[in-house]
């Protein structure tokens, strides 16, 4: 049996709220407050129980990001059974680009197995409900310009390509 649960714990840049299943993660969200959490996650919080120890891999992975190992979201198991089978597999297809580097919509429909499916790979990260550990921030527009991330906006996509582009402290 499949069983849903969810933790809010404060994390180094803000809150961290996750939603999962026995399977993995189905949602992340990053806000300033528990508050702003509970709000941006209340659709995917019905019929699920909070439990604080929930995750502990994931929050260990997402710790590790956040120190400089850009390698650790790789390491966090996600539950996308709910994913229309063409957004699954561009979130599926952006966890394979590499940590500091990016690719564009084009290249992320191609990989998805709609090669012209640009805008398509692009509502599908806009969609995205694991915004960091999706990390849509390394796909970008076929000119190299950075577009939209729901996520914080433009000045945070910039910021974590910066991070991941740096490395380990």
């Amino acid at each position: 049996m499949i069983e849903s649960r969810y933790v809010i714990y404060p994390g180094p840049h803000g809150w961290i709220g996750m939603v999962g299943s026995n399977k993995g993660l189905c949602r992340l969200s990053m806000k300033p407050t528990p508050e702003e959490i509970l709000e941006d996650l209340a659709e995917d919080l019905r019929g699920t129980e909070q439990d604080d120890s929930a995750f502990a891999e994931a929050r260990e992975c997402l710790d590790r990001y956040f120190l400089g190992d850009t390698g650790a979201l790789n390491d966090i198991a996600l539950d996308l059974s709910q994913a229309p089978p063409f957004f699954g597999a561009a979130w599926e297809a952006c966890r394979r680009i590499p940590a500091g580097e990016t690719r564009s919509y084009a290249w992320l429909a191609a990989e998805a197995g709609r090669p012209n499916a640009a805008r398509a790979a692009g509502q599908a990260m806009a969609r995205n409900p694991l915004a960091l550990v999706i990390p849509c921030h390394r796909v970008i527009g076929s000119s190299g310009d950075l577009h939209g991330y729901g996520a914080g906006g433009l000045a945070v996509k910039a910021r974590l390509l910066q991070l991941e582009q740096r490395g380990p402290n």
